[in-house]
């Protein structure tokens, strides 16, 4: 599918949507934001907001865009791996390692934060604890009920519980 582009002067430009889509995914899935990924095609790469306008109006876009997106999430978690087990370059020692130290932590941080919106199920700091089990109140006072009837009770309407009290 072919767009133009209409700009104030000269012809409008026009891009091959299928020739510049799949190039646009593989370097999102790759790590890339969308911004980057259109800069990465060159100087008459479409605009961002061109971008923009085919993803809203094309579904089957949209899906392809979705899945970039979740392997951009598994991408960046492959590059906290391979930051956080870079060994300290040699002869780095006192303030010159702190400050390696601190910016390596910096972009483990920042790959973590990313990764943990673009998949938040397989990389957000939340744990869902829902319960899909229903309790019913009435039902679970009803068995406590039978327990105590099932104890029997003394003359005093006291349950009698087999246990030595003191009177």
């Amino acid at each position: 599918m072919t767009t133009a582009i209409t700009r104030k002067r000269g012809r409008p430009l026009v891009y091959d949507s299928c020739g510049i889509w799949p190039q646009v995914l593989e370097h999102i899935a790759n790590g890339d934001a969308l911004s980057t990924a259109i800069k990465r095609l060159g100087p008459d790469a479409p605009s961002y907001v061109w971008a923009k306008t085919q993803l809203r109006t094309n579904t089957a876009l949209q899906a392809a865009y979705r899945e970039a997106i979740e392997d951009r999430a598994d991408a960046l978690a492959d590059d906290i791996i391979t930051l956080a087990d870079t060994p300290a370059p040699p002869g780095l020692d006192g303030p010159g390692l702190h400050t390696w130290v601190a910016q390596l932590k910096l972009r483990v941080h920042a790959r973590e934060w990313v990764a943990s919106k673009l998949r938040p199920r397989v990389y957000g700091a939340s744990v869902d604890v829902t319960v899909q089990t229903s309790i019913s109140i009435t039902s679970a006072l009803e068995q406590a009920q039978r327990r105590v009837l099932s104890l029997g009770t003394d003359g005093n309407d006291r349950a009698i519980t087999g246990k030595c009290i003191d009177q």
